[in-house]
């Protein structure tokens, strides 16, 4: 599961991930992170079976949590399927079909962004909040 956090200035100082970690035995991934003085925007992947408790923990040491059903919003009806994501995709995440469409998997995108700037079309966008 991805989760988006927004930690308040006040919290920058303390290990929060690292004590949830040792705390759950979650396998937390950090996908992005965009952190400076006046705040800190992370997006995690949590697996499943964890997220509830992670959640929970986040929450109750003052950080803003976020489920991200999707990074990548995607206009497929627009879509030309010329495999541009593909190209440049860092993870992975947009491949072709056997019927020579693109397709998304939802799993291994982090939201980079990079395939946006690569669609001539436009046709992708970051979700807001889980943007660069």
């Amino acid at each position: 599961m991805k989760l988006l956090l927004r930690f308040p200035s006040h919290l920058h100082e303390r290990p929060y991930t690292a004590e949830i970690i040792l705390e759950t035995g979650a396998k937390i991934n950090i996908d992005k992170a965009r952190v400076d003085a006046t705040h800190a925007e992370v997006v995690i992947d949590v697996p499943d079976d964890k997220a509830r408790r992670v959640v929970e923990l986040f929450k109750e040491r003052g950080v803003v949590v976020r489920i991200l059903k999707k990074l990548i919003v995607w206009d497929e009806m627009r879509c030309v399927h010329c495999g541009a994501c593909m190209s440049v995709c860092p993870r992975g995440a947009f491949k072709f079909g056997p019927d020579w469409r693109v397709s998304l998997d939802e799993k291994k995108c982090v939201g980079c962004g990079v395939c946006v700037n690569a669609c001539p079309l436009r046709v992708l966008s970051v979700v807001e909040g889980a943007g660069t």
